[in-house]
């Protein structure tokens, strides 16, 4: 249990490297969108996407946007918090259905910058 704790902290962490986030200021952000997670088993996962989410939003926050002040997830992307395989997947079609053209490529470009860790 221990070692799939280790391993789970390791991805976060390192996913905080690749996106130039810092893991305590994410820690602190995942308690506030997710306070109910235990402290163990789903911590990790919270901890990922609250990584995904915090460089989604910060991407795209000096954008141009019409009437945006942020993100959902589950709309313009999905994040995926598994630690063995997090993911982090831009839905276009949704992001050009919602918004202008011009609008939606600097969205879509911006959210390709998202990175994943190199080695989950």
């Amino acid at each position: 249990m221990e070692n799939k704790k280790e391993t789970e902290l390791a991805v976060f962490e390192q996913i905080c490297q690749v996106n130039d986030l810092d893991p305590q200021a994410i820690r602190e952000e995942a308690e506030q969108h997710e306070p109910e997670t235990p402290s163990s088993g789903e911590k990790g996962e919270a901890l990922i996407r609250a990584a995904f989410r915090h460089r989604a939003n910060a991407l795209v926050a000096n954008l141009d946007i019409t009437g945006k002040s942020g993100l959902t997830e589950g709309r313009e992307y999905k994040a995926d918090g598994d630690p063995a395989a997090p993911s982090f997947t831009i839905n276009e079609d949704y992001i050009r259905e919602a918004y202008s053209s011009d609008e939606a490529e600097k969205i879509i470009d911006a959210l390709g910058q998202v990175q994943l860790p190199v080695q989950a």
